[in-house]
């Protein structure tokens, strides 16, 4: 069942149906290449193959479905994350508000979940290490990015991303880890240095 109703999935005026039949919300490459702007699905399939081996099976499936004259065709759908990764790619003019919009539609299914499942201490203070090194990634990312953008290198628009766009990430996570911290019995954390490491965490200022 899909949390999110269909009548939400509109970006830009363009109405994005779910992919029926499949457990979460799941967009074709037609309508993700519709809601980029790209002027046909090729495109979206191009990015794709491209980076196929940052995708996992939970972003990307290929479909067999029924068209008229009840031949089959295969298609490719992505979930959200899916489409969130497709659009990090791809240099629209819209491709940076329709990964804020992904985003918010996830950030609305995870709260209206009605199974949350339960992390561990130990995979909780796991998460706020893996925190920690993203918001350094992003730090040291927007700081270097002038220099590798001067420099023509082809890894600037990830630098870029990485240092501007990443926080539209891990501003909800570190607000999801802070609530968390507050459940945690620190006793039963095996990690070494976990104490000082999450004091640093709850005093520290989220990036901008």
């Amino acid at each position: 069942m899909n949390i999110v109703a269909k009548s939400d999935l509109n970006f830009h005026g363009n109405a994005l149906v779910p992919v029926s039949n499949i457990t979460g919300t799941w967009l074709t490459s037609s309508d993700l290449a519709k809601a980029l702007e790209y002027s046909n699905s090729r495109a979206v399939t191009m990015l794709y193959n491209k980076y196929a081996d940052e995708f996992t099976s939970g972003m990307t499936q290929v479909l067999e479905v029924s068209t008229t004259g009840n031949y089959r065709k295969r298609v490719r759908v992505f979930s959200l994350r899916g489409a969130h990764l497709i659009a990090m790619f791809a240099r629209t003019p819209v491709a940076k508000e329709f990964r804020r919009w992904v985003l918010d539609i996830l950030d609305r299914e995870v709260t209206q979940s009605p199974i949350a499942s339960r992390l561990s201490d130990d995979e909780i203070v796991s998460l706020c290490y893996l925190q920690i090194w993203m918001e350094k990634a992003q730090q040291v990312s927007k700081e270097i990015y002038p220099a590798i953008r001067q420099l023509g290198s082809e890894f600037s628009g990830i630098m870029y991303d990485l240092g501007n766009e990443s926080r539209f990430v891990t501003r909800p996570t570190r607000k999801i880890l802070l609530r968390e911290i507050q459940n945690l019995d620190i006793k039963k954390v095996k990690s070494r240095n976990a104490e000082g490491m999450l004091k640093n965490f709850v005093n520290s200022k989220e990036l901008h």
